[in-house]
Order: C-alpha cells, then sequence, then structure tokens
C-alpha cells in the first residue's frame, strides 16, 4: 500500500534482471594489438579464435561476470559465457519477438538456403523442426540404421592417411546415407563444401559469392531432378523418409533442408571422428580400453554393437567439448527482455562460444581429455554443456551422427588399426586442435 495514494502497488522484485557489464572501447584496442604481437611472432601457429578466447577469459575475470557486453566502438555484442544465460537461450523456441536468429548468422546461411531450420522463427521453424525431426528420427535409434551402418563400411573400407581421406570417406557416407546408394553424384559432396565455407566466411562470401551462384544454381538443380526421381520404393535414405514426411511444407523448403543433412558429414562429423581419433590413439590407456569395448561389442556390422560401444561415444562427446566443431552461433532481440537475471538491451546481437562454455566460464586452465566425465551419471559435468545445443533447439540429428561416426570409428580402430602418426604430446593439450599437421598410420 503506497501510504501518499491509498493505491495498491507490487512489492520490489527479489531478483532484478541487470545487464551484463560493458568492456571499454580501450578492451577492444588491446584485443587487436594483442592479435597483431601474436601473429608477428609465430604467423604459422596464430589463431584468431584462440586470441579471442584467450582475451575474452580475461575479460570475464577483470569484470567478475561469466556474461558480457563487448565495445567495439561500431557495434556491440553480448557474449554468453554462461551455462544458466545459455541455457536460458536455447531453452526458449526462436520467435521473432524473442531469441531469433542473429543478422550474421542469418546473412551468413541465407545465401544458401533462406528456409534452412537454423535460421527460422515462429511457425516455420515448429513446421520444418518437426519435419527434421521425422527424417532424422530424433532422440531415438534411426529407422534405417542397418543400412547406414553397411554403407559406413563400404565408405571406409581403406585406411586413411590424412583428414581429407577420412573427409572423403565421410562424404561417400553421406551421398549413401542422405540420398540412397547409388542416386546421387559424388560431385554434390564438394559442392555443398564450398558453398557451406562461403556461408560461414563473409569475406569469402563477399569476393567470390557472385562467382559461385552458379555452383548454388547447378547444386538445387541436382538436388531437385533427384528429389522428383525419388519414391517411397527408392533405395534406402533420408530422402525416401522426407518425401514421405513433406506433407504440405513447399518443395523450396523442403530441399532447401538438405545441404545441412549433408555438410554435418563433412564438416562437424568429420571433425568429431578425426579428434576423437586423435585423441583416443594419444592417450594408450585410452585406447586399451576402447579396443577391448569393440572386441566384446559383438561384430561391428551389428548396429547394436555400435550403441554399445559407449566409451568410444564418450570420447566423441569429449574431443567435441576440448574442440567444440561448431564454435559459435548469434542470436537477437528484438526488444529488451530478461533472461534469468540477465537483461539483454533491444536489439542486441548475441554471441555463445561453446568453446568457453565447454573449459569453463573463463575458459582457463589446463585442458585434458577425460571421457568418463561422460560415462558419470546425468547430474554430473558432462550434463552442464552439450556440443549439440540444448533445449528445443537440441540438434535433431545428434544420434545420426554419433552413430555414423562411432561406427566409423570402431572401424578405424580396430579393423584398420589406424593410429595418429605424432600423438599429441603429455597430458596438456594444445589449446587449437591441430588438424593441418596430422598424418595417420596403421599400427
Amino acid at each position: 500500500m503506497d501510504r501518499a495514494s491509498g493505491t495498491l502497488v507490487d512489492p520490489p522484485a527479489r531478483d532484478v534482471a541487470h545487464p551484463p557489464p560493458t568492456t571499454r572501447l580501450t578492451d577492444a584496442l588491446a584485443l587487436l594489438g594483442a592479435m597483431a604481437l601474436t601473429f608477428l611472432r609465430s604467423p604459422r601457429d596464430f589463431s584468431m579464435r584462440v586470441a579471442f578466447r584467450e582475451w575474452a577469459g580475461r575479460m570475464i575475470g577483470r569484470y567478475g561476470s561469466d556474461n558480457l557486453i563487448l565495445d567495439f566502438g561500431v557495434t556491440k555484442l553480448l557474449l554468453v559465457g554462461g551455462r544458466d544465460l545459455s541455457q536460458h537461450i536455447l531453452g526458449a523456441p526462436p520467435r521473432t519477438d524473442g531469441f531469433a536468429a542473429g543478422k550474421l548468422k542469418r546473412n551468413g546461411m541465407a545465401f544458401l538456403a533462406p528456409h534452412a531450420l537454423t535460421i527460422s522463427d515462429d511457425e516455420q521453424w515448429v513446421r520444418l523442426r518437426a519435419f527434421n525431426t521425422a527424417v532424422l528420427d530424433a532422440g531415438h535409434p534411426h529407422e534405417l540404421r542397418r543400412v547406414f551402418c553397411t554403407q559406413v563400411h563400404r565408405a571406409f573400407a581403406s585406411p586413411p592417411a590424412t583428414v581429407e581421406d577420412i573427409r572423403g570417406s565421410m562424404g561417400r557416407a553421406m551421398l549413401a546415407i542422405v540420398f540412397g546408394e547409388g542416386q546421387a553424384p559424388e560431385r554434390l559432396a564438394l559442392d555443398v563444401r564450398v558453398l557451406i565455407d562461403l556461408v560461414q566466411h563473409p569475406g569469402q562470401r563477399l569476393l567470390l559469392g557472385r562467382w559461385e551462384r552458379r555452383r548454388r544454381e547447378r547444386f538445387y538443380a541436382t538436388l531437385r531432378q533427384i528429389w522428383e526421381g525419388t519414391t517411397s520404393s527408392a533405395r534406402p535414405g533420408l530422402l525416401a523418409i522426407a518425401r514421405r514426411e513433406a506433407g504440405s511444407i513447399p518443395e523450396e523448403q523442403l530441399l532447401e533442408q538438405i545441404p545441412h543433412w549433408m555438410f554435418t558429414f563433412t564438416g562437424s562429423g568429420t571433425d568429431l571422428l578425426v579428434r576423437a581419433l586423435t585423441l583416443i590413439s594419444s592417450h594408450p590407456a585410452v585406447l586399451d580400453a576402447a579396443l577391448r569395448e569393440i572386441a566384446s561389442a559383438g561384430p561391428l556390422d551389428s548396429p547394436d554393437a555400435i550403441d554399445a560401444l559407449r566409451l568410444l561415444e564418450a570420447c566423441l562427446m569429449e574431443g567435441a567439448r576440448l574442440y567444440p566443431p561448431v564454435t559459435r552461433t548469434f542470436h537477437r532481440v528484438a526488444s529488451s527482455r530478461a533472461a534469468g537475471s540477465v537483461c539483454i538491451p533491444a536489439g542486441m546481437e548475441i554471441l555463445h562460444s561453446f568453446p568457453l562454455l565447454g573449459h569453463g566460464a573463463a575458459g582457463q586452465g589446463t585442458a585434458r581429455f577425460t571421457p568418463e566425465r561422460w560415462l558419470a551419471p546425468a547430474s554430473a559435468t558432462a550434463a552442464d554443456f552439450d556440443p549439440f545445443l540444448g533445449g528445443v533447439r537440441h540438434c535433431p540429428g545428434r544420434e545420426l551422427i554419433i552413430f555414423v561416426c562411432k561406427t566409423a570409428l570402431a572401424i578405424l580402430l580396430d579393423r584398420h588399426r589406424v593410429t595418429v602418426s605424432a600423438p599429441l604430446a603429455g597430458e596438456a593439450l594444445p589449446p587449437v586442435f591441430p588438424e593441418r599437421r596430422l598424418r595417420f598410420r596403421q599400427r
């Protein structure tokens, strides 16, 4: 009761949301200076992502907050380094009046697929999410996993010597799994890699986008031709299921879901596989335990045997925690919003940094390969960070790509006896995964 006016008033809130601290412009200038100095000292080993992450960790410590508004002068960006805020944002469906796809993400993906699930909002997101969930069997073992297991074995018939060899095998597996055995030309695997590279790199898109639009047109013309020739009696693959689940969704929107299925194999799926293979073969005790698990699981052409490989799955997830295949994602709020205890200003671009979330708020400390954390109860550390995102935005292809990667990993470790030629030295791991220098050999 307000004594002066005699009217009822709301009591003061106990937990008031506040905007995160804002860094100073001098901090951004210090970042640029540190990047330039690091590059001059060691241009071959320089990584802009690592330099930014180390700087962000220092800022988080200096300002005493897991989440920061980064002031770069011409723009401001909310950096999400706290898991509570991350889970709050990812736990809500994408909406234009809520947490929608960020401008950087939307502008990039729109070059290839303006109706992709990852940049959809509102009712379109609901429809496309249901479609992707049905096709990919999200949350369940896939109905075609026995067929897919056979296709992965065929794709990995020979031992690899390089990362590109593994990427090529994943590309062959992708063509068979997505389109059905022998239904798609091999060039589609290269086309989608080139196009996604333009999506992810604004500078390349600005320079090359005009010329690569012909590749995009050819790419979709081929997808449409395969789509129109696909029936329920076609060779088993995701496309045949997509025809079955299409409903009333326009063909254009359906076709624009396919590039993401494809690139998951040759992009983040290959990264998952390479990192797990390297980390396992760099740790002899883990390698011995993985080989014992594979030997006791049964024939590797059995999906049930692949499902039983819990340690291999833990290694894949731990590799993704240490070196996230997807390092960041962007969101945006149109109007000011409270997300738990954090107030996000209107029009703010939001950057999720998965390396910060995976390594802890400050991103500091020695990184170690500890796959057993993923074998602990759900309440353990592993449950706090999911490289496949969380909440309603959880990746609908998680179970499928994990199954494919486990199958390939078991084949490489057991059947081909593949190991990394130069194991990562010691317990402390490098801040950047050394993909460019990797070679593989048979034990």
